[in-house]
């Protein structure tokens, strides 16, 4: 069990650090339609609507990435002052709480997704790229993967005894 815990979690950051560069090709776009609107006076109709999904892709599997590193914001303060054992009943919670979220979301954004393919959904602007179906599909993936990953990381919180250590949260 230990290994599939070890892909999963590997998997996370592998998906979470591929997709951080979304936001690099996110500047490069803009940078370009900043040179053809002001420079050559040729704007471009596609370059809001494509930076614009890629953003919010990248943002939504950065979660991933972040739920990996449990770097999600908590009140560390409170939280690292508590007892161990304290500590690990409030990761059990947390864990089901968000469990449930992604779970719910996770649902949602899927019909949604299925929906928005099935008909071919397109941006509402002179691009008709097909973005809100990307968008909502990268949801209802970034919601399974994050939904997995919190399951790992329940079971995780509840086969391991609990330490007198806070958990470190990696600056990387």
């Amino acid at each position: 069990m230990d290994r599939l815990f070890a892909i999963v979690e590997w998997l996370a950051e592998r998906i979470g650090r591929l997709f951080s560069y979304l936001f690099l090709i996110c500047m490069a776009i803009i940078a370009y339609e900043v040179v053809m609107r002001y420079g050559i006076n040729a704007p471009t109709i596609w370059a809001h609507d494509v930076t614009t999904a890629l953003c919010a892709t990248g943002f939504l599997l950065s979660g991933l990435y972040t739920l990996k590193r449990r770097a999600h914001i908590r009140v560390s303060l409170v939280y690292e002052k508590l007892p161990a054992e304290f500590r690990s009943i409030l990761d059990v919670i947390n864990s089901l709480i968000i469990l449930g979220f992604l779970g719910l979301l996770g649902y949602q954004s899927t019909k949604s997704a299925i929906t928005s393919v099935s008909i071919g959904e397109t941006a509402g602007t002179a691009s008709q790229l097909p973005l809100p179906a990307i968008v909502k599909t990268a949801l209802a993936a970034a919601c399974i993967l994050m939904f997995i990953l919190a399951l790992v990381q329940l079971i995780q919180s509840l086969l391991h005894e609990p330490s007198d250590e806070p958990p470190a949260v990696d600056p990387t």
